[in-house]
Parts: C-alpha cells; sequence; structure tokens
C-alpha cells in the first residue's frame, strides 16, 4: 500500500503519470486493494489522483474492479460537491464495474442526481455513465437516451461532443437487435 501512495503523491501529476501507474497497478490484486483504499483516505489530493488512476484502468479493463463495485458505488454517493474531479472520475469507473442489475440500477439512481450537479465535468461523467450502463442494462435505455439528447440541445460544446459519441454507441447496440 505504501509503494501505490508513493506513486501517487508524485509531481508533477498529470494525464501522463495516471495512465502510467495504471498500466503499473493493471490487475495486480494487492495494488488494486492499495488503489481503492486511497480512494477511502482522509488526504483529498490521494483521494483524486487514485481515482483518476481507477478510472484509467476500466478505460482498459473494468473486471479485475468488480469486486469493488458496491464499496465504489457506496463512497460515490458519499463523496462531497467540493471534489468534483473525483466525482467524475469515479462515476465513470462505478459505471465500468457495476457487473449485476442491482449494481447497474443502484449507479444508475446515483449518477441520476449527479446530472444536476453545477460541474459541467462531472455532469458530462454522469452521462457518458448512465450510457455505459444502459450497454448492459437495456431498462436504463430510454433515461439514458432521454439524457443524450438534453446534452445534446442544451450542453457545452464539449458536452455535445461527447453525447454524440455516446449517442452512437447507444445506436450500435441497440441497432444489432
Amino acid at each position: 500500500m505504501g509503494q501505490v501512495r508513493e506513486l501517487l503523491r508524485a509531481r508533477p501529476w498529470g494525464l501522463t503519470q495516471s495512465r502510467v501507474l495504471a498500466r503499473m497497478i493493471g490487475d495486480y490484486k494487492p495494488s488494486l486493494r492499495a488503489l481503492v483504499g486511497e480512494l477511502f483516505g482522509e488526504d483529498v489530493r490521494l483521494r483524486k489522483r487514485a481515482a483518476d488512476v481507477l478510472r484509467r484502468i476500466t478505460d482498459e479493463d473494468a473486471v479485475p474492479l468488480e469486486r469493488y463495485a458496491d464499496e465504489l458505488a457506496g463512497l460515490l454517493e458519499s463523496l462531497p460537491i467540493e471534489e468534483p474531479q473525483t466525482r467524475w472520475h469515479l462515476a465513470l469507473a462505478v459505471s465500468r464495474v457495476a457487473h449485476t442489475q442491482a449494481q447497474r440500477l443502484r449507479a444508475a439512481r446515483i449518477l441520476s442526481l449527479m446530472v444536476e450537479d453545477e460541474s459541467n465535468a462531472v455532469r458530462c461523467a454522469a452521462m457518458e455513465g448512465m450510457t455505459t450502463l444502459a450497454l448492459s442494462e437495456p431498462s436504463l435505455r430510454d433515461e439514458a437516451e432521454a439524457l443524450v439528447e438534453q446534452f445534446l440541445w442544451n450542453g457545452t460544446p464539449a458536452m455535445k461532443a461527447r453525447a454524440r459519441h455516446m449517442q452512437k454507441r447507444l445506436t450500435r447496440k441497440f441497432a444489432e437487435r
């Protein structure tokens, strides 16, 4: 755990460091456990960085983190609004690691509340997360499509771009049927 903590404390911190650390940790269980542990720590800066790395790991493969789905959803529910970066990274990760119907529905409930957040990035992550959930949970399709439409009409240029991408994913998935 100490090694993961030290790597999270590295300066400078950015996308490159996050991706490198995500590749280093991969699916190595002791390091994953340490990373998740940092999310529950008191240091807000380390929590934000740990969420960033966690999200990067789930970019490649969420399966090694599925065992933490319930804990991560609980954490996302309880994170203060003053931690938008942690919240947006965790929103994406939670939507990817939810692997049971109950977990997906719980994550959807949390994300539906985050769509009203004051942070554009958190709102955008919530919309993307909801789309990700809908790809595995068809009962969420209508809600995800409504969010995408809302972002296409009322979003910032970045939100609209992300919404177009999510719309394409939904269309591909549900056109297959």
